[in-house]
């Protein structure tokens, strides 16, 4: 494109509304004040008419059909519309009979072009891209819905790289080769099928990727280099345009930071929207353009605002009368940052915390720190004992105190009291429980494990404690959660003190220590680390450090490699052991490579050893491990 204008090019970054009509409507708004500033292309996002994640939605023809029909209201507003116009939607076959693989009618993941009141066809006759590379992992079911171009292709006898060729538009009177891709299009490195090549190879002049591509962590630098590696092969620039906002599968509340960016021929960031916020953005793509430096932020800042965008997003799904939440404040951290958080999103007058004690089990101290939580907090607080509830149920069934089952019923009765308030207050109430907890199922299935939203349900208990300090330190800029319910260790308080355990089982982590057991879990559910990596790790003394423990905590936990062992197969042990409520759990945000919810398919079942995990356990107990 030396020879030619420069092209101002706009990104729309939207947060996506449940209607393809509304969608379209506000793009064409934006597209309006985009050309008044000047653009001559405008970019939007992938399947930006409605929600991509919408699960079987998809077999509904009516609302297919509303798709295609609100990617046709853009197409022929773009006759009074002096740009071209890219945007992602749901495209439909030519032939009335066609059908995909579920044997219902044919749709494709598409990205549409339009100018002048009609769709711009690609240098193969095709009137829209079509999403190559579709993923069938974590929470995506692309190929359940979609048919893909490499479909196609095999269809038609063609190679795929036939089908992916430019749409060629004319602005200002210069003919430019738009290489239009989708999403996954460009994370091509475990395909067969280039996209990005092999538009570049039959003529595209820029390479422009519509995506719904979720935050997760460090998620922009690994974008950035990947993204870097494809201009600096072909020497062309690339513009990233992703929405922000929530979606959500029924399982995962999935927050989207945006981050659309404009790359220039040698990878470098020459353009950036705010990330996490409705923005559009104008660029003059010319090779002047001063290079950016992605804005770094500090990770459980990235994490706090993921949550808010995510619970914001499940708070959107209620009815208009179920914005007020009830909050069982136990003195404890979780709870505590319950209380904290939605006050903060809602506001004081709809957050009631409760607390409910039990005969003489739950101290002084932490039914104090209940207390002066919810009065800095200005939020209703309410005490509301349970011990004729616990005390009926446990005679009856002749559960004696310090048993599980008494203990048990003493989390069945808080339910039902929160169940109870919530029903007479038009409320709801959330789920306390962290990702550690719910790993090793240390927690009542029909009791503080349910809820109608878990916002900590795939934070690390460590996480939690961190999150805490972040909002006092830069939220509150005030001592609101209070440091002794930071600092108190743990503990259940389901048992009278001096008859039993009270602390949990596990090493947690804290404000500024990692912690074993939440690291543990980090490492099999993100990472999909067996028992058989652990021993491996172990016996080469490197566990500790690819744990980012602190050095000797392994020592100081479990003094021989047989107790050490012994918790191995512990943990492991309750993680199986617990599926059966891990599959149960109620939605909850999605933070991670993996999560928690729909994006950790379970299957119930009892617990495998494999061949090479006998071994190795055999080879630990007989040979000596190796110095870190």
């Amino acid at each position: 494109m030396k020879s030619k204008p420069n092209l101002n090019i706009a990104m729309v970054q939207m947060d996506i509304a449940n209607s393809p009509q509304e969608n379209a409507e506000r793009f064409l708004a934006k597209a309006r004040e985009a050309v008044a500033q000047g653009a001559d292309i405008i970019v939007g996002s992938e399947m930006m008419l409605a929600p991509y994640l919408r699960g079987d939605s998809y077999e509904d023809e009516d609302f297919v059909r509303d798709m295609w029909r609100a990617a046709s209201v853009i197409r022929a507003e773009s006759k009074r519309i002096n740009a071209v116009l890219i945007f992602g939607g749901i495209g439909l076959s030519n032939k009335e009979d066609a059908v995909g693989q579920d044997g219902r009618i044919r749709k494709y993941n598409a990205a549409f072009v339009a100018q002048g009141g009609r769709l711009v066809q690609n240098r193969a006759g095709l009137n829209f891209a079509i999403k190559a590379l579709l993923p069938d992992y974590r929470i995506f079911d692309d190929n359940r819905h979609f048919t893909s171009l490499r479909t196609l292709a095999e269809e038609l006898g063609l190679c795929t790289e036939e089908l992916l060729r430019p749409f060629p538009v004319t602005i200002r009177g210069h003919l430019y080769e738009l290489g239009v891709m989708l999403c996954e299009d460009m994370w091509d490195m475990d395909y067969c099928v280039k996209p990005a090549k092999a538009l570049c190879d039959n003529g595209a002049e820029i390479l422009i990727n519509l995506s719904c591509s979720p935050w997760t962590w460090q998620k922009n630098a690994k974008r950035d280099r990947v993204i870097k590696a494809i201009c600096q092969d072909f020497g062309r620039p690339f513009v990233y345009v992703n929405n922000g906002g929530s979606q959500n599968n029924g399982k995962n509340h999935i927050a989207f930071d945006g981050a659309s960016t404009i790359y220039n021929v040698d990878g470098e960031i020459v353009a950036m929207c705010t990330p996490w916020e409705e923005d559009l953005r104008v660029v003059e793509l010319s090779h002047t353009l001063p290079v950016l430096e992605r804005a770094t932020t500090d990770d459980i800042a990235e994490m706090y605002t993921a949550l808010q965008v995510a619970a914001q997003g499940y708070l959107n799904t209620l009815p208009k009368h179920l914005r007020k939440v009830v909050i069982g404040v136990s003195g404890g951290l979780d709870s505590a940052l319950s209380a904290a958080f939605f006050t903060q999103l809602l506001g004081p007058d709809y957050v009631i915390g409760v607390n409910m004690p039990y005969c003489n089990y739950n101290s002084k101290d932490t039914r104090n720190d209940a207390q002066i939580l919810c009065k800095r907090l200005g939020i209703e607080y309410r005490v509301e004992p349970i011990d004729v509830e616990v005390d009926d149920v446990a005679r009856r069934v002749g559960a004696e105190p310090g048993t599980g089952p008494h203990k048990t019923i003493q989390a069945a009765a808080r339910l039902q009291m929160l169940v109870g308030i919530a029903a007479q207050e038009n409320a709801w109430f959330p789920c306390n429980a962290n990702m550690t907890e719910i790993f090793y199922g240390y927690g009542t299935l029909n009791g503080d494990l349910r809820g109608d939203f878990s916002p900590w349900g795939n934070c690390l208990k460590q996480d939690v404690y961190r999150l805490a300090d972040y909002m006092n330190k830069h939220i509150f800029k005030a001592e609101i959660i209070p440091q002794s319910i930071i600092n108190r260790p743990p503990m259940d308080e389901l048992v009278a003190e001096g008859t039993g355990t009270r602390g949990d089982p596990f090493h947690y982590g804290s404000v500024t220590e990692n912690g074993y057991h939440d690291q543990f879990v980090r490492a099999h559910v993100v990472f999909r680390h067996g028992p058989e990596w652990f021993i491996e790790r172990y016996l080469m003394g490197a566990l500790e450090s690819d744990l980012i423990l602190n050095p000797g905590t392994l020592d100081r936990l479990f003094p021989t490699k047989e107790l050490w062992l012994e918790d191995l197969e512990r943990c492991f042990g309750l993680f199986y052991a617990n599926i059966r409520k891990h599959v149960q759990s109620v939605p909850m945000p999605l933070l991670d490579k993996r999560s928690f919810g729909w994006d950790l398919r379970e299957s119930v079942g009892i617990q495998y050893e494999t061949n090479r995990f006998k071994k190795l356990k055999t080879q630990l107990l007989t040979g000596v491990r190796q110095a870190a």
